[in-house]
């Protein structure tokens, strides 16, 4: 009973729909140059993103659940996250649309980008197949705060660390919990690391 319920806390504090929020308060308190920016500008950043990537996405739940789009807010099926997934790629691209607008620093809008196309590609892969939307969160995080560490030249290693460990206990929290077989877990948790990575990199 008690792993049961450690697993599901788990799974809810590293739901996807959170990741890229995390991802930003890591990126506004590494010692880059963002770090600088004035705190009214870094306030409605937070705001957008967190409206367009957590509030409306959890906000739209019920109406998925009403008209039978999924059964349950596990989303079991793979076929029944594909508007969900159509839905988020849409608001994320929205998200990069607006920072692109107002002239926000280029590694805030391309780490927004980086999560659009993440999304996409599992909105591909989740015609034929489950992904692990968790695994491929946090992987694809991971690769964000690498490929900074790289680019920029900061030492990330303690946030790496910690991503890296968090990783393994979100997919040991798939795997009791049945939600995913290992190779689900393991390619989903790659996926996430390679194309959130490489797009941070060169972009």
């Amino acid at each position: 009973m008690m792993e049961s319920r450690i697993t599901w806390i788990i799974s809810v504090l590293f739901h996807p729909l959170f990741i890229t929020l995390y991802g930003l308060i890591i990126l506004f308190h590494s010692g880059l140059y963002i770090s600088l920016l004035p705190q009214n500008l870094k306030k409605w950043i937070y705001i957008i993103v967190a409206v367009n990537t957590a509030v409306i996405p959890l906000s739209l739940t019920p109406f998925y659940l009403y008209r039978k789009i999924i059964k349950s807010i596990k989303m079991s099926n793979a076929q029944e996250r594909i508007i969900p997934l159509i839905v988020n790629t849409f608001l994320f691209y929205i998200t990069y649309y607006l920072l692109t607008r107002y002239n926000v620093p280029d590694v805030i809008r391309v780490y927004i980008l980086a999560g659009a196309v993440t999304l996409f590609i599992a909105l591909l892969i989740s015609w034929k197949w489950k992904i692990s939307l968790h695994m491929l969160g946090i992987g694809a995080l991971t690769g964000v705060i690498f490929s900074v560490s790289l680019r920029y030249n900061i030492d990330f290693n303690l946030y790496l660390i910690i991503l890296i460990l968090v990783s393994g206990l979100v997919g040991y929290a798939r795997l009791r919990m049945n939600d995913h077989n290992s190779k689900q877990v393991y390619v989903s948790y790659l996926l996430g690391v390679i194309i959130a990575g490489v797009l941070l990199y060169y972009l």
